[in-house]
C-alpha cells in the first residue's frame, strides 16, 4: 500500500495514512480511501503511531457510580413531582371547561328564549300594521 503525508498547516503535524485506490463506477471516478498509520516526527523522519483519531469513545460497559445513581434518583424525582403538579393543573382547567361549556349552555339557552320574544313582538307589530 503507497503511503501519503499530509500535512497539517492548523497543527503543523504531518499524518501518514495508506492509501487505497479503487474506480467508483457510479461517478465514473477514482477515488482513495486513507487509513491514518500516525505522525511524522520532524526530526529523525520516523512515523510514530498514534491512536484512532477523533474523540474516545465512551466504554458502554461503564458500571453507574452512587453519585450518577444519586443524580438521577434526584433528577427522577424532580421530574415525578413536575408531573404531578402538570396533572393537577390539567384537572383545574378541565374542571374550568366543563364549568364554562355549561355556563355557554345556558346563555345559548337564554338566547333562544329572547329570539323567541323578539319573533313574537315583530309577528305582532307586523299584525297591528296591517
Amino acid at each position: 500500500m503507497p503511503q501519503v503525508k499530509h500535512y497539517d498547516k492548523r497543527v503543523g503535524i504531518t499524518y501518514v495514512y495508506d492509501a487505497v485506490n479503487y474506480y467508483d463506477p457510479e461517478k465514473k471516478q477514482s477515488r482513495s480511501r486513507r487509513k491514518l498509520v500516525g505522525r511524522l516526527d520532524p526530526e529523525t523522519g520516523e512515523v510514530v503511531p498514534c491512536g484512532k483519531p477523533g474523540r474516545p469513545r465512551k466504554n458502554a460497559t461503564e458500571t453507574p457510580n452512587a453519585e450518577t445513581e444519586a443524580y438521577y434518583q434526584t433528577m427522577y424525582e424532580d421530574a415525578s413531582r413536575k408531573l404531578s403538579a402538570k396533572d393537577k393543573q390539567i384537572a383545574r382547567l378541565e374542571e374550568k371547561i366543563t364549568s364554562l361549556q355549561q355556563k355557554n349552555q345556558e346563555y345559548y339557552k337564554e338566547l333562544e328564549a329572547h329570539k323567541r320574544k323578539f319573533a313574537a313582538i315583530a309577528n305582532s307589530c307586523n299584525d297591528e300594521l296591517k
